[in-house]
């Protein structure tokens, strides 16, 4: 329905949303027939409404929810989750034994790039990088020109729909759990601070730099090793996530962030070694970084007697066919995905071809290794359930907290900025330790209440991995024909290059969006509890032990993924 409801006026205007530029009917009042026949009668249960008509800047969350009664979907979640649950706890009744030894040095692990030939090369290629690092510098430009100088109406504006619709779609649903760090590969931000560093694109300088064996500019200092942790870049995220009502209302706010986030790195190179930026400080690699440990993809060595055999370590150091691995890394020791940035120099370096991309099953990685990890991981957990009742919810008195933007609720703001910041450092983490520690006293083992904390952090990954994806499909959905309409008119000046700047607006499958939604959150919930489970598999501990050690942490998992269906879909 398309309906105009203005204030002081006795009648509505209802417009055909076939035909938006039609006269309307006027009526007193206009009434909606809830007969969502669906498929079979139960593929609808839940729709969204929002207003389409730019009134503020906080437009983009102007929504609410139709509720179908019966509410199948919401039924017939519970009852999976409850089946999932019930098998998980019933795994415990059968001796837990150890993955079987192979004569694979990595099992599960499949070469991809062993026999690929000519695609191969094309992976590898420097030139093959530099052309998609080029196309994404060109979509940053865009962004910047459009949120800029563009229309003030953030739900029109291009930069705004092309940062925070299509790229946070893309890296958090497809990117990310299928390419890891793909992102990093092609990221344009470290661009300019590698060509200062290197004083080359494509030919790697020999010569000695420190430790390594390649010519670089800059000061070139090591970073201070207090610093040598995810505490700064956990930080700089924070206060991007508490701001984030303002980088999606205000476009010139988006454009300013992105010439921030290129400024910085390119200043960065000038003093300290390697990216130093992308390592300790960039926020995107704080979504990106523990995620990738779910992902498919992985770089690691073929051989680990090759490369215990190899002393002059060009992988990390560098030589004239490869630059020093930029995260600092030696493939020698690398086992896990969060640290490196798929930049693929060490594949060019390595003399002995001794390393490889790898496709291997689907959260491979479990544990967190460290306290700032946990942390990391915990906040990303935290800020996607914030983040989905806050924007996702049809309550305004919430978004009140956030809108300083033209209620200027500053006081509210500062109130939910101190329970942001509190659940991500304090409330959420102490839940964990305290669940941690009754595992430890349940289970009567001598593991210690940290290690069973950093295995409870990791086991986040899966759900809050599947709680970012709900809560961005709605932000692609719900937009298409805005960016389809802003791509025709990228700065609101009355342009129409392909036709489509006045095109009717249509959600994009609205009434299956809780439907996928609560299919992903289940499916979080399975894999975080496997992973949980998992942690232990290879430990002395007998079944029952696993099961009191692993209890109150699932109970927090079950939790958390119940609510977030009862959210999504009710």
């Amino acid at each position: 329905m398309d309906v105009k409801v203005s204030p002081g006026r006795e009648e509505v205007a209802v417009y055909k949303t076939s035909d938006p530029g039609a006269e309307p009917i006027m009526a007193r009042e206009f009434t909606l027939i809830a007969r969502h026949r669906g498929v079979l009668n139960y593929l609808i249960a839940k729709s969204n409404y929002r207003c389409h008509v730019w009134c503020g800047p906080m437009h983009a969350f102007e929504q609410g929810k139709l509720v179908i009664f019966p509410n199948t979907l919401l039924f017939f979640s519970m009852g999976c989750m409850a089946g999932i649950l019930f098998l998980w706890l019933t795994g415990f009744t059968k001796n837990i034994v150890s993955a079987k030894k192979t004569s694979e040095e990595k099992p599960g692990y499949k070469d991809i790039l062993l026999h690929s030939g000519f695609p191969g090369r094309i992976v590898i290629s420097r030139w093959t990088q530099a052309f998609l690092t080029i196309i994404t510098m060109a979509m940053i430009y865009i962004v910047i020109l459009t949120s800029i100088f563009g229309t003030k109406m953030s739900g029109r504006n291009l930069g705004v729909l092309m940062m925070w619709a299509v790229w946070l779609f893309l890296l958090v649903a497809l990117i990310t759990p299928f390419l890891g760090r793909g992102w990093c590969t092609i990221c344009p931000l470290p661009f300019f601070g590698d060509l200062i560093q290197r004083g080359s694109i494509f030919t790697p300088k020999k010569g000695k730099t420190g430790n390594y064996n390649n010519k670089f500019s800059g000061f070139f200092l090591t970073w201070p090793a207090w610093l040598n942790n995810h505490w700064l870049r956990l930080f700089v995220f924070m206060l991007l996530a508490t701001f984030s009502t303002s980088l999606i209302a205000v476009p010139k706010v988006s454009g300013i962030t992105v010439i921030m986030l290129i400024l910085v790195p390119t200043l960065m190179s000038l003093v300290w070694e390697l990216r130093a930026f992308c390592r300790f400080v960039c926020p995107v690699s704080v979504f990106v970084s523990p995620f990738s440990r779910m992902s498919f993809l992985a770089i690691r060595n073929r051989s680990q007697a090759v490369c215990e055999s190899c002393k002059a370590h060009y992988c990390q150091k560098g030589n004239s066919n490869g630059w020093a691995c930029p995260y600092g890394i030696n493939v020698q020791v690398m086992k896990e995905n969060s640290d490196c940035g798929l930049c693929l120099e060490c594949l060019r370096s390595c003399t002995y071809n001794n390393v490889s991309v790898f496709k291997r099953p689907f959260g491979a990685e479990r544990s967190t290794r460290n306290q700032s990890e946990a942390w990391l991981t915990i906040a990303i957990f935290t800020v996607s359930v914030l983040y989905s009742v806050v924007y996702l919810g049809p309550w305004p008195a919430i978004r009140d907290y956030v809108n300083i933007i033209d209620k200027h609720n500053w006081g509210l703001f500062g109130v939910y900025s101190l329970v942001l910041w509190l659940s991500v450092l304090i409330i959420i983490p102490g839940i964990l330790w305290v669940l941690s520690f009754s595992g430890k006293r349940i289970s009567k083992t001598d593991i210690s209440t940290r290690e069973i904390f950093l295995a409870c952090s990791g086991a986040l990954l899966p759900l809050g991995l599947m709680l970012w994806i709900a809560f961005v499909v709605p932000m692609l959905f719900v937009n298409i024909t805005f960016i389809i309409q802003s791509a025709s008119d990228p700065f609101g000046w009355g342009w129409d290059f392909f036709g489509t700047a006045n095109i009717p607006w249509h959600q994009f499958l609205p009434q299956y969006i809780p439907w996928l939604q609560a299919l992903l959150v289940m499916t979080g919930m399975y894999l975080s509890l496997r992973n949980l489970k998992s942690n232990w598999s290879d430990t002395k501990f007998t079944s029952g032990q696993i099961l009191l050690i692993c209890l109150p942490g699932s109970l927090f998992i079950s939790a958390a993924a119940a609510l977030m269906v009862v959210f999504f879909t009710n």
